[in-house]
């Protein structure tokens, strides 16, 4: 009897996260729910780009995840977001300077996402 209450919860609880991934992946998930709706963010233009990096970036699911994510890289000085494609999970970031990874995988989870693999194109 123990046994079939145990499995009767944890199905209830598969259900439920189920529920909510499901819910997240179709863009309405609480990060894809602002106070605000979705607004056109400023694209920061840099001057000098001496390099270009491509960020893997896992975690975003929709336009606001972008844009959260745009906003905290181009909060880096000498650093602009040049695309981003949450579908592919992929940011073109120019450069004026050299930027760490640890700084950049820092400003991205800080917003809650990860950063997977960063290249040089």
């Amino acid at each position: 009897m123990t046994d079939i209450i145990i499995l009767l919860i944890v199905a209830v609880l598969m259900i439920l996260a189920a529920r909510g991934a499901s819910k997240h992946f179709k863009g309405e998930g609480s990060c894809c729910q602002s106070s605000s709706p979705v607004t056109s963010v400023t694209v920061k233009k840099l001057d000098n780009v001496t390099s270009s990096l491509r960020l893997t970036v896992k975690g975003m699911h929709c336009q606001h995840c972008e844009d959260r994510v745009r906003k905290a890289l181009d909060s880096i000085e000498g650093a602009a977001v040049s695309s981003i494609n949450h579908n592919a999970g992929l940011v073109i970031l120019s450069c004026n300077r050299p930027l760490s990874q640890d700084l950049l995988k820092k400003v991205i989870q800080a917003e809650g996402y990860s950063l997977v693999k960063v290249e040089s194109i």
